[in-house]
Protein backbone atom coordinates (compact mmCIF):
# COMPACT_ATOMS: atom_id res chain seq x y z
CA UNK A 1 0.00 0.00 0.00
CA UNK A 2 1.58 3.31 -1.10
CA UNK A 3 1.49 6.00 2.09
CA UNK A 4 -0.70 9.06 2.31
CA UNK A 5 2.04 11.73 0.83
CA UNK A 6 1.79 13.67 4.57
CA UNK A 7 1.90 10.48 6.22
CA UNK A 8 5.05 9.14 4.97
CA UNK A 9 7.78 11.26 7.17
CA UNK A 10 6.08 9.62 10.31
CA UNK A 11 6.82 6.31 8.79
CA UNK A 12 8.81 3.80 10.75
CA UNK A 13 9.90 3.13 14.39
CA UNK A 14 10.60 6.04 16.70
CA UNK A 15 12.29 5.51 20.81
CA UNK A 16 10.76 7.37 23.24
CA UNK A 17 13.16 9.99 25.15
CA UNK A 18 10.91 11.76 27.23
CA UNK A 19 7.93 12.45 28.63
CA UNK A 20 6.05 15.77 30.51
CA UNK A 21 3.19 16.26 31.48
CA UNK A 22 1.77 20.39 32.40
CA UNK A 23 -1.60 20.12 34.82
CA UNK A 24 -3.66 22.75 33.77
CA UNK A 25 -4.63 23.75 37.70
CA UNK A 26 -1.13 24.46 38.66
CA UNK A 27 1.25 25.15 35.71
CA UNK A 28 3.16 22.04 37.41
CA UNK A 29 5.45 20.30 35.03
CA UNK A 30 5.93 16.51 35.70
CA UNK A 31 8.32 13.53 34.03
CA UNK A 32 4.59 11.40 33.48
CA UNK A 33 7.46 8.34 33.28
CA UNK A 34 10.07 8.98 34.84
CA UNK A 35 13.95 10.69 33.88
CA UNK A 36 13.98 7.72 31.20
CA UNK A 37 11.32 6.62 30.04
CA UNK A 38 11.37 3.65 27.89
CA UNK A 39 9.28 3.63 24.51
CA UNK A 40 8.51 2.89 21.15
CA UNK A 41 6.19 3.88 18.28
CA UNK A 42 5.53 2.18 15.35
CA UNK A 43 3.85 3.40 12.31
CA UNK A 44 3.41 1.10 8.84
CA UNK A 45 2.76 2.49 5.41
CA UNK A 46 -0.36 0.79 5.41
CA UNK A 47 -1.57 2.93 8.31
CA UNK A 48 -1.44 1.20 11.31
CA UNK A 49 0.13 2.50 14.47
CA UNK A 50 1.23 1.03 17.82
CA UNK A 51 2.29 2.55 21.08
CA UNK A 52 4.15 1.08 23.98
CA UNK A 53 5.25 3.34 26.81
CA UNK A 54 6.88 2.40 30.52
CA UNK A 55 9.04 3.85 33.01
CA UNK A 56 12.47 2.28 32.71
CA UNK A 57 12.79 1.28 36.56
CA UNK A 58 10.44 -1.09 37.04
CA UNK A 59 10.56 -4.39 39.25
CA UNK A 60 9.18 -7.26 39.00
CA UNK A 61 6.09 -6.79 41.26
CA UNK A 62 5.80 -9.26 44.91
CA UNK A 63 2.43 -8.67 45.09
CA UNK A 64 -1.39 -7.69 43.76
CA UNK A 65 -0.83 -3.66 44.47
CA UNK A 66 2.72 -3.24 43.20
CA UNK A 67 1.33 -5.36 39.85
CA UNK A 68 -1.52 -2.99 39.93
CA UNK A 69 0.65 -0.20 39.92
CA UNK A 70 3.15 -1.58 36.34
CA UNK A 71 -0.42 -2.01 35.00
CA UNK A 72 -1.66 1.87 35.60
CA UNK A 73 1.74 3.16 34.67
CA UNK A 74 1.78 1.43 30.98
CA UNK A 75 0.56 2.98 27.72
CA UNK A 76 -0.25 0.13 25.07
CA UNK A 77 -2.57 0.56 22.14
CA UNK A 78 -2.77 0.05 18.46
CA UNK A 79 -5.09 0.99 15.88
CA UNK A 80 -5.24 2.50 12.33
CA UNK A 81 -4.35 6.15 12.44
CA UNK A 82 -5.11 8.97 9.67
CA UNK A 83 -4.27 12.51 9.12
CA UNK A 84 -6.73 14.33 10.53
CA UNK A 85 -5.46 18.25 9.66
CA UNK A 86 -1.77 19.59 9.33
CA UNK A 87 0.35 18.30 12.21
CA UNK A 88 -2.17 16.23 13.64
CA UNK A 89 -3.22 13.03 13.43
CA UNK A 90 -5.91 10.89 14.82
CA UNK A 91 -5.54 7.01 15.73
CA UNK A 92 -8.62 4.61 15.90
CA UNK A 93 -8.30 2.06 19.08
CA UNK A 94 -8.62 -1.14 17.67
CA UNK A 95 -6.23 -2.62 20.43
CA UNK A 96 -5.26 -1.95 24.13
CA UNK A 97 -4.73 -2.34 27.52
CA UNK A 98 -7.25 -0.87 28.77
CA UNK A 99 -10.67 -2.05 27.31
CA UNK A 100 -12.61 0.73 28.10
CA UNK A 101 -10.34 2.48 25.15
CA UNK A 102 -11.25 -0.04 21.96
CA UNK A 103 -12.96 1.92 19.84
CA UNK A 104 -12.21 5.23 20.74
CA UNK A 105 -10.16 8.14 18.81
CA UNK A 106 -6.94 9.39 20.17
CA UNK A 107 -6.17 13.12 18.34
CA UNK A 108 -2.44 13.59 18.52
CA UNK A 109 -0.92 17.06 17.31
CA UNK A 110 2.96 16.46 15.93
CA UNK A 111 6.07 18.30 13.91
CA UNK A 112 9.17 16.63 12.62
CA UNK A 113 12.69 18.45 12.77
CA UNK A 114 15.18 16.03 11.51
CA UNK A 115 15.20 12.39 13.85
CA UNK A 116 13.15 13.42 15.91
CA UNK A 117 9.54 13.91 16.44
CA UNK A 118 6.98 15.45 19.17
CA UNK A 119 3.92 14.46 20.03
CA UNK A 120 1.43 16.27 21.97
CA UNK A 121 -1.50 15.18 23.49
CA UNK A 122 -4.47 17.87 23.94
CA UNK A 123 -5.36 18.84 27.42
CA UNK A 124 -7.77 16.04 28.94
CA UNK A 125 -8.12 14.25 31.71
CA UNK A 126 -6.41 10.66 31.98
CA UNK A 127 -5.51 7.96 34.46
CA UNK A 128 -1.67 8.96 34.08
CA UNK A 129 -2.52 11.86 35.55
CA UNK A 130 -4.83 10.60 38.36
CA UNK A 131 -7.50 12.57 36.60
CA UNK A 132 -6.29 16.10 36.60
CA UNK A 133 -6.25 17.70 33.10
CA UNK A 134 -2.69 17.81 32.02
CA UNK A 135 -0.95 18.43 28.08
CA UNK A 136 1.61 15.96 27.86
CA UNK A 137 4.87 16.23 25.33
CA UNK A 138 6.45 13.08 24.20
CA UNK A 139 9.27 13.80 22.27
CA UNK A 140 10.94 10.61 20.11
CA UNK A 141 14.07 9.94 18.32
CA UNK A 142 13.74 8.24 14.75
CA UNK A 143 15.31 4.39 14.85
CA UNK A 144 17.91 3.95 11.99
CA UNK A 145 17.53 0.71 10.08
CA UNK A 146 20.62 -1.64 10.72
Amino acid sequence: MTPHPDLGPLIGSWRLVSVRATYADTGEQVATFGAAPVGRVILTPAGRIMFLITKSNRRVPENDAERAVLFNETIAYSGTVRLSGPGEFTTTVELSLFPEEIGTEKRRLFTIEGDRLTIRRPAQTSRVSQGRVAESVLIWEREQAD
